[in-house]
């Protein structure tokens, strides 16, 4: 006897994915949904590299929100710095995941950053009339840099004591 993986008893996970469908279906409309989005226009010219600084946007508003979220247990004095950072890491609840989301979103920011400059700059998006939202964008990426520099220091340990060396 041939068995078909989820064949037993008449009904397949494909019936029962589609119930589970279904019942999704009937109370979030799911199928209206991605209608709306497939139906959109999409200009021939558009890329993912027009993603860049949505993405370095979207990074900066994890190290706001997991950065804020840190503020609670951080102590800012050479002192108390060090020790703050290991009970975040070790003690408080999720203060690991909230650390770890925080360095690498810290990380994934600059380097979409510097992705989206070199985006607009081969573009030629900096030309006329959008010379002042270039300006804005180079001060950002100093902003980017700066508190890149700062935020390596506030740990006081090896990697951030050698980063403002």
């Amino acid at each position: 006897e041939i068995l078909i993986y989820g064949s037993r008893g008449g009904s397949s996970w494909f019936t029962y994915l589609n119930k589970v469908y279904d019942w999704f279906e009937e109370r979030l409309e799911i199928q209206a949904i991605a209608d709306d989005i497939t139906s959109k226009y999409v200009p021939p010219h558009v890329n993912i590299f027009y993603c860049l600084g949505g993405i370095t946007l979207t990074c900066f508003l994890v190290q706001v929100a997991t950065g804020f979220a840190m503020t609670f247990y951080y102590r800012p004095t050479v002192t108390e710095a060090f020790a703050s950072v290991q009970y975040i890491m070790t003690e408080a609840n999720f203060g690991w995941l909230i650390r770890s989301v925080h360095r690498w979103s810290a990380s994934m920011m600059v380097l979409m950053m510097i992705l989206h400059v070199f985006c607009v700059y081969l573009t030629g998006g900096f030309k006329k009339p959008r010379e002042l939202t270039w300006v804005t964008g180079v001060v950002l990426a100093v902003l980017t840099a700066s508190f890149g520099v700062t935020g390596y220091s506030l740990p006081r340990d090896q990697v951030g004591y050698w980063a403002v060396k």
